[in-house]
Order: structure tokens, then C-alpha cells, then sequence
């Protein structure tokens, strides 16, 4: 007990000295400023209601001052229209020198500790390149927390903010990095011959559009939205599909009819879910695919890319479809049952936009695509898969011997509504049978994403 009270009377001790001791290097009566920058925001210069707004694409590097004038060029017209103007810096990773994801990540951790100015600037005027170490020392030179920027780039932090910054360049059609757009509008010209006329042309241009925008009716707050809807395409292209399918052989045909009654598709393995806060219901893209056509991974892949640039607004749904007089219908239905009851039994991928079903049919495809041609017995192949994601047998076995027969019962619906063949993608109700081409795919999901086409007109408010 001895012990113990000469222990807690040190304690106290301690204490009492170090509160009473003040704070080092502080004056009484002074006032510091603690400086909080919202991750979720961008660096930027200007005001958030400017009617004006211009995104540069670019990725920090060394000897930039050369290589990007279009950077101070940006500042120095900003400066000129201070209110009217908005510049927003997209950090990207393609082209960073040195290669790689530290760059950015650095630049973007150097924005959340209030120096992004200050540290793109040191970088830019570099004329070697650099190791991490020496990133990190330009970074403490500027007054950036050395260990919070080692931190930043082993846990690749802002590793979905670099993403989001290329998948906005893609929604903006662009294609390479560095790249301006005003109020969404590219400059056509190399950046490196862009004098500052001609972005006084462009801001000039753009404060007429978004002024004609506010004429119209759109709210000033909601002008970037506006602008976004009309870089999406308007007119849904025209779609002649070539065959011979895999279930069809009548070949080509422009016929792209309604799913009626609409396609169900509850319970269908699926990639995409809403963005947190988004109010709206993605739409749906029904990719509907032979359960052993290795052809389909190539598609799937191909529409993940589609994915990805507009993501929380489209959701990607798989569906099996095969003419059940074939031979092996009995073999399919077993693989299209498996992925069902993968759908329910499964757990959750890391990836929250994967659902357990989605992954299990690119699994599937993948085993069926390195065996180059040679079948594979389909309990082997959906042992195989169940192995692979983990999957509980038992758990497998029983739920396919309940739902046993329902890829038939879904064919037999998708029938009724107007699907005669696979691969096919019903996009906006509307079915395309053997469209397999990204480029046309894209578009199609663009039109069907435009305001005023198939009735979704919530970006304008039309």
C-alpha cells in the first residue's frame, strides 16, 4: 500500500509541474491560427460562385516552369478577373515527373496541410529529379509536416482523388495531360503555344455561355452541372449490330426494341451502387451473356471502363441468356444457378461496387478463358470458382438445389420481353442484340444520361 501511494503522489507531482509549465515559445494573450482544409475539396483559386470555371488537368513535376507556362498563365488571369473566375487544379498522375503516384500524392497532402501553392511552386522550379527523401525536404522547406508526407504516400491516401481527377477528364473527352477546359470547353491548341490572348478569347467565350445559361433559367449555383449535361451526348447514335450472334443467326439488324414488359432484375449480379449523398437511382446497363462464353469477360471488362467514368450513375448488371435447346442448356442453367446463389450466399468483395455475384461470374469467365477452348465439366468449374472466392460449399450446394431452374425461369421472362439472343446490352429498355463495340456502348450510356433524353432532365431542371 506503501508503494502505491508513493507512486500516485509522483504522479501527481508530475502533473502538477507540467501544467503549471507554459507552453513553449507562446506569449500570453496570443492568438494561433490552426489552419483545416476539407479532403474532400480542391485546390483552387477564386470564388465558388464564379461564373467562370477553369480546370487544369496536370500533374505536378520537376522543371514545370519550362514545361507548363499554362500554370502562372492560369494564376495570372485569375488575378485579372477575380470574381468572375474559378481555376480548379485536377491533379493527375499520367505524365508526373518523377513517374508514379508519389508527386501528386505529395501535392495533394501538401493542399490538406494548406501549402499547395508553396510546394507545387518549389517543385516546379526543381531542374533534377528527385528521390522521396529529397520530395519530403522540399516539402519541410515550405513548412510541410515531413512525417504526415512519408505517411501520406505509404498509405497512397489520396489514391481516389487522383482517380476521380482522370475519371473527369474522361467525362470531359479528354485525352491527354496537361489540358484547360473553360466552363468545360477544351482549349483546342498545345498549352506550350498558348499565349495569354487566347485565354482572355476563352474566359471571354465562356463567361458569354455562362451567362446565356443563366438567361435560360439555370441557377448560377448549378452551372458546372449544367455544363456537365451538355458535354453528355444528346442524340442516341445509330446502332446496326452485325452477326451472327451466339444464339441468333439472323445477322445484321438496326431493330433495337423496348424491353416490354421491363426486364426483372432483382437478385442479378451486379457492379455499381449510388455515391453516398446522390439522390438518384443509378441506370441500368443489362449486359445479358452465355454463362460459358468467354467472349463475355472482354465485355464486361470493356463496359467496366464505362463504369468507372461515370460512376454512382450507372449500375452494370449481368444476366444469363442461352437458346435452351441446346445441348448443353442443362450444364449452362447449372453455371447461371451457381451465380445466382452466389449473388445471395456469398460475402461482400473488398470492392463495394463488386457484388458477390458480379465477381463470381468474372471468375468464372476467367477459368473458362486460360482453358483455351477445353471444357471443363461444370461441377469442376464451379468447385473451382467456389475454391477460389472462398465460397462455403454446403451453403452453395443447398441454396442451388432451391433456386435449381431459375436461369431458365429468367430466360424464359427475358423472352417475353423482346431478348432473342446473347451477347446483347439493354440500355435505357432498349435491347441491342450482338452489340459488343465500347465506343458505341459509351455512347449510347451518354445519350441515355443527357438531359431531355428518355426523360431524365434533373441536371437543368428541365
Amino acid at each position: 500500500m506503501r508503494l502505491r501511494l508513493v507512486a500516485l503522489a509522483a504522479c501527481l507531482g508530475a502533473l502538477a509541474t507540467a501544467s503549471a509549465a507554459p507552453p513553449a515559445q507562446q506569449l500570453k494573450g496570443e492568438v494561433v491560427r490552426v489552419e483545416h482544409y476539407d479532403p474532400a475539396t480542391v485546390p483552387s483559386r477564386g470564388p465558388q460562385n464564379a461564373l467562370v470555371t477553369v480546370e487544369l488537368f496536370f500533374a505536378p513535376s520537376v522543371n514545370n516552369v519550362q514545361r507548363l507556362p499554362a500554370y502562372r498563365q492560369l494564376e495570372a488571369l485569375q488575378a485579372k478577373h477575380p470574381t468572375r473566375i474559378r481555376v480548379i487544379y485536377r491533379v493527375m498522375q499520367r505524365t508526373a515527373q518523377p513517374p508514379g503516384p508519389q508527386l501528386p500524392t505529395l501535392a495533394l497532402e501538401a493542399y490538406a496541410q494548406g501549402k499547395f501553392f508553396e510546394f507545387v511552386t518549389a517543385i516546379h522550379a526543381s531542374r533534377s529529379t528527385l528521390t522521396r527523401d529529397q520530395m519530403i525536404e522540399i516539402g519541410k522547406k515550405v513548412g510541410l509536416d515531413p512525417q504526415r508526407l512519408d505517411k501520406a504516400i505509404s498509405e497512397d491516401r489520396y489514391r481516389d482523388v487522383i482517380v476521380a481527377n482522370e475519371r473527369r477528364l474522361e467525362r470531359l473527352r479528354g485525352t491527354t495531360a496537361p489540358m484547360v477546359f473553360f466552363n468545360d470547353k477544351p482549349m483546342r491548341t498545345a498549352l506550350s503555344s498558348i499565349g495569354e490572348g487566347e485565354y482572355e478569347t476563352a474566359y471571354l467565350d465562356a463567361y458569354d455561355r455562362a451567362r446565356d445559361m443563366i438567361d435560360r433559367g439555370v441557377d448560377p449555383k448549378q452551372l458546372m452541372a449544367a455544363f456537365d449535361a451538355e458535354v453528355l451526348r444528346s442524340v442516341q447514335p445509330l446502332v446496326i449490330t452485325t452477326g451472327p450472334s451466339d444464339d441468333d443467326l439472323e445477322g445484321e439488324s438496326s431493330d433495337h426494341p423496348l424491353a416490354n414488359p421491363p426486364l426483372k432484375l432483382a437478385g442479378l449480379p451486379s457492379l455499381g451502387s449510388p455515391l453516398p449523398g446522390d439522390r438518384g437511382s443509378p441506370v441500368p446497363v443489362v449486359i445479358v451473356c452465355r454463362p460459358s462464353s468467354p467472349e463475355c469477360l472482354l465485355l464486361m471488362r470493356s463496359i467496366h471502363n464505362a463504369h468507372n467514368t461515370y460512376r454512382g450513375e450507372i449500375k452494370i448488371i449481368w444476366a444469363p441468356w442461352f437458346e435452351v435447346s441446346r445441348d448443353d442448356s442443362a450444364e449452362l442453367a447449372m453455371l447461371g444457378d451457381a451465380a445466382l446463389c452466389a449473388e445471395t450466399n456469398s460475402s461482400s468483395p473488398d470492392d463495394l461496387d463488386i457484388s458477390p455475384g458480379w465477381q463470381w461470374v468474372i471468375e468464372t469467365y476467367a477459368l473458362i478463358q486460360k482453358a483455351h477452348g477445353r471444357r471443363i465439366p461444370p461441377q469442376k468449374l464451379i468447385d473451382d470458382v467456389a475454391a477460389k472466392l472462398r465460397v462455403e460449399s454446403k451453403a452453395l450446394s443447398t441454396c442451388r438445389a432451391r433456386l435449381a431452374g431459375a436461369t431458365l425461369e429468367w430466360i424464359t421472362e427475358a423472352r417475353r420481353s423482346g431478348v432473342t439472343s446473347s451477347p446483347a446490352v439493354v440500355i435505357g429498355g432498349r435491347i441491342y442484340h450482338g452489340l459488343t463495340d465500347p465506343t458505341i456502348i459509351q455512347q449510347l450510356i451518354e445519350a441515355e444520361l443527357a438531359p431531355g433524353v428518355l426523360g431524365r432532365c434533373s441536371t437543368t431542371g428541365c
